[in-house]
């Protein structure tokens, strides 16, 4: 279920929307990488090599670019901070795996930096949703978008800080909780991203600025 859980919104804007000049074109790009990464990893660490950090540790890394675009187009006033965060992010990226972390090991400055930027950017675009109260907010592609990515990356983060408690002290990880937690959250990120398209689709406006009463 987890594979595939993003197929629907891929299939959905190749033969419905096919359109990149909104945000539904980034949408479509974190979906289909998240399907790519989810079946490499599981093809990967059973036909090549026991180890499924080189595909996430990938999968942070392009994620976080393609991410990074999507709320630089909806936070167009926040932009060059989003711009800057983006060039630290990459900058800090390529001091870790060059002087602590093995591309073969879970990279916690990609994880935690990825995580916490895109909680901090999407309660900004609640921030500003809050300043538009009359909006609907169930028929917003963008609220679904954002909520979708908040809820996400709060789950992973977490699990990041929590990891080494929720496992070695609590042995959490006896019952297989910790994975299953964050399976639950890619699927519903998916899904919810789906809906956004064909929110998108049915010509909801997908920015901020179309958006204010």
């Amino acid at each position: 279920m987890n594979r595939f859980s993003a197929l629907a919104g891929c299939l959905y804007f190749l033969y419905f929307m096919r359109s990149w000049k909104s945000t539904s074109g980034i949408v479509f790009l974190i979906l289909l990488f998240s399907l790519l990464a989810d079946n490499f990893n599981y093809f990967f660490i059973r036909a090549i090599y026991p180890n499924s950090f080189i595909i996430g540790n990938s999968w942070y890394i392009v994620n976080y670019v393609i991410t990074a675009f999507l709320f630089k187009e909806i936070l167009k006033k926040h932009s060059r901070l989003i711009i800057g965060l983006l060039g630290l992010f990459i900058l800090g990226t390529i001091v870790s795996f060059i002087f602590f972390y093995e591309f073969t090991e879970s990279n916690v400055f990609i994880r935690l930096f990825s995580n916490a930027s895109f909680i901090a950017f999407s309660l900004l675009v609640y921030f500003e949703l809050l300043k538009s109260p009359s909006l609907q907010l169930t028929k917003l592609p963008l609220f679904w978008v954002v909520t979708s990515l908040f809820i996400y990356n709060s789950l992973l983060l977490l699990q990041g800080i929590f990891n080494n408690y929720l496992i070695f002290d609590l042995k959490i990880s006896t019952f297989n909780l910790i994975p299953i937690i964050k399976l639950i959250g890619n699927i519903v990120k998916n899904f919810i991203l789906f809906y956004a398209l064909a929110l998108i689709d049915k010509g909801y406006p997908d920015s901020l600025t179309t958006n204010k009463s």
